[in-house]
């Protein structure tokens, strides 16, 4: 880490010293800028500049107040707190450099909330001394580390955004009690399906199969709930993508990474949905526009993070008018439910359709629902596949559905059910082995005992 990413307690009032110096510097960083007193020079510059005047002067009222005077190594160590509050993510970057640590969730000055992928949970000092301080921290990193436009204020109470090193940031004001924010972790980013079988997400079977789906351009959606690990499959399906083909992702923020990976996707395009500002209402870009998009910018497939709402019906359109290969993940309890959920969300932005129409679509335009499950284990948390559904178009506008892999119990591994699905030659001509689900074994699972993901 940099000097400035050591933002921690350096000594017994710290954070205090360093909460009364930024909150001095700020203001008057924002008066220089607004006078143009440094046109030639940058925020983080003029700060700098203005530095050692406020921290003299708080140090001086400190010092009355009968608090100890820092020595100098102090000093220095509070003036890198500083800037790393004002232009990097202050307290949060050694929360971010730990091992093993999924999510962060934070209320107001309160101690924060860590969650580690072995089910253990803490709490950890706060972010801010209070929540008008962790307002302005919101606002200062939605101003500076988004990709994209991004704003969190009265007009815009709702603040999702992809942080410099990948983590995904929610957080509300406003429409909550508290000022609340919640931090994704995904520390498997350069990963493929070996990888997930060694840490005992998938099978081996299952790693046969998928790898097959994706080279026969099997249109294929990953269900889940909430932190069961669907981008961290996805992902892995992505790695099988041919690295010479042409695609898009599409996320509401950046999350799968894959643009970070040139080396491995040299063509791929990655669209951030972006919010309007507070200037330009109108100059927000939902998910919907950008599937709309990516349909012109000739691609062999589309990848859309999360679908959740109205970008599911030019989507559907795409893939049923021969759109092949692409990749989704939706939040549902179970295979059958992402099938109801899906064709839900196309009922909710179309209301002209009926629900026959609206399952007959999802079926026509889906071939795969891949159901990964997150449960409690005596080695921590277990995510695994535990359902693989082919879909086809059915009777009365209701999918058909032949479960490939499936567990026999709640609290077994999914096994090969016997049965193929009936656009098994697909498979077999990518190199798939029907002898996988048919010879009577349990799919080649290896041990999750101490493989941990997120």
């Amino acid at each position: 880490m940099t000097p400035e990413s050591q933002a921690g307690p350096m000594f017994d009032g710290a954070d205090e010293l360093v909460d009364l110096i930024q909150e001095q510097l700020a203001p008057l960083v924002q008066k220089s800028l607004a006078r143009g007193d440094h046109r030639a020079i940058d925020e983080r510059a003029i700060a700098g500049n203005l530095l050692d005047e406020v921290l003299s002067r708080v140090v001086k009222t400190w010092v009355i107040r009968g608090r100890a005077l820092p020595d100098p190594e102090q000093e220095w160590l509070i003036k890198q707190a500083v800037m790393a509050e004002m232009f990097g993510l202050g307290r949060l970057e050694p929360l971010l450099a730990e091992d093993g640590l999924e999510n962060i969730d934070i209320i107001g000055n309160e101690p924060v909330w860590l969650s580690y992928n072995n089910g253990r949970v803490m709490r950890a000092p706060r972010i801010a001394p209070t929540d008008e301080a962790l307002i302005r921290w919101l606002q200062r990193i939605a101003a500076r580390h988004g990709r994209t436009e991004h704003a969190i204020n009265g007009t815009h109470p709702l603040l999702n955004m992809e942080l410099p090193g990948g983590e995904r940031l929610a957080a509300t004001i406003g429409v909550t009690d508290r000022p609340h924010v919640s931090i994704r972790l995904h520390r498997l980013r350069a990963v493929g399906l070996e990888q997930l079988r060694d840490r005992g997400m998938i099978s081996t079977a299952q790693l046969a199969f998928l790898r097959a789906a994706v080279r026969a351009e099997k249109n294929i959606v990953v269900s889940g709930r909430q932190k069961a690990g669907k981008t961290t499959l996805l992902r892995g399906l992505c790695w099988e993508i041919p690295p010479t083909e042409r695609f898009t992702t599409l996320e509401t923020e950046f999350e799968l990474g894959l643009h970070r990976h040139r080396d491995r996707f040299p063509a791929v395009i990655a669209f951030e949905e972006r919010q309007g500002s507070a200037e330009n209402t109108d100059g927000g870009v939902d998910l919907m526009r950008l599937v709309w998009q990516s349909l012109r910018m000739h691609t062999a497939r589309i990848v859309v993070g999360e679908v959740r709402g109205g970008e599911i019906v030019p989507m559907l359109n795409a893939l049923s008018s021969g759109g092949a290969g692409s990749l989704s993940t939706v939040h549902a309890r179970s295979a059958d439910q992402a099938l109801h959920r899906m064709a839900l969300l196309c009922l909710e932005a179309n209301s002209a359709w009926t629900p026959e129409f609206a399952r007959d679509m999802v079926a026509q335009s889906i071939d795969l629902i891949v159901h990964v499950d997150l449960t409690t284990g005596a080695h921590g948390l277990d995510r695994s596949v535990t359902e693989i559904v082919s879909v086809d178009p059915g009777e009365h506008g209701h999918p058909a559905r032949t479960h490939v892999f499936r567990r026999p119990t709640a609290s077994s591994r999914a096994v090969p059910t016997g049965v193929l699905p009936t656009d098994i030659a697909d498979y077999e001509h990518c190199g798939f082995d029907r002898g996988w689900l048919t010879g009577g074994g349990d799919g080649d699972w290896v041990s999750a005992e101490g493989a941990h993901h997120g």
